[in-house]
């Protein structure tokens, strides 16, 4: 088979149904006309792929590919992008405080706990909305009120010697009185149906760093902290304009 005039080849133990899933499949092909464009790809050999119920999960390939006259290390897991959304608190009785809300859950592929942002796959709608839809199913957040942000334009890699997955970073700015805050501690959340078993936890936003281990939720910490700067700076050049 060929995929946009590069050959494409399956391991014997899939099925010419999952060939056709997976030639279909936009973390595939979207994948194939990325490294195509960039580099001298002249072959793909699909060795696995992990099915999510009856959509393609996790691609996993070894491509023939060459950059400047070099041979590129060959292997590859393709996978859907991903958003991350950072759910920043004030409490309504004392403005000052603000707050990050977090989620617990157990990762396998880690061994461990892990705290982190609300966070998983676009699942073929807008960044935008998938943000909202994590914040929903894994706090029970649901935003009346608030409109989430971009922190960066473009997506980041979180792992590019090993997995295409590219996440966008979002922020919300929410209020809540502190009843409504504490209400959401230790609050159950997740899709039982996907295995996701969540716990929010909530912490002070300055010291959320200590809280988890994770890359995006770091960075989009630093972001944070960088887009509330530039507020400040930018109120600051309009009240000397004002002046």
């Amino acid at each position: 088979m060929t995929q946009q005039d590069v050959p494409v080849h399956f391991a014997t133990a899939i099925s010419s149904e999952l060939q056709e899933k997976i030639l279909n499949a936009p973390q595939f092909s979207g994948w194939i006309e990325k490294t195509r464009s960039s580099f001298d790809l002249r072959s793909v050999l699909v060795r696995d792929v992990l099915m999510f119920g009856s959509r393609v999960g996790f691609v996993v390939v070894e491509a023939d590919a060459w950059n400047e006259g070099a041979k590129m290390p060959c292997f590859a897991v393709l996978r859907d992008p991903t958003v991350c959304i950072m759910p920043v608190v004030t409490v309504k009785e004392a403005p000052d405080e603000r707050y990050v809300v977090l989620v617990r859950e157990a990762r396998l592929p880690v061994g461990q706990m892990v705290t982190a942002l609300p966070a998983g796959v676009i699942d073929g709608e807008a960044a935008e909305i998938a943000a909202l839809r994590e914040l929903r199913e894994e706090t029970g957040l649901n935003l009346t009120a608030g409109r989430p942000y971009r922190l960066r334009e473009t997506p980041v890699f979180l792992s590019p010697g090993g997995s295409s997955e590219e996440m966008m970073l979002y922020a919300v700015d929410i209020v809540l009185t502190r009843a409504e805050m504490n209400g959401l501690l230790d609050r159950k959340g997740g899709l039982a149906n996907e295995h996701e078993h969540t716990t929010v936890c909530v912490v002070p936003l300055k010291d959320m760093p200590r809280h988890t281990p994770n890359a995006h939720c770091l960075l989009s910490w630093h972001l944070y902290q960088q887009h509330c700067a530039d507020l400040k700076s930018a109120q600051c050049v309009k009240a000397d304009q004002k002046i």
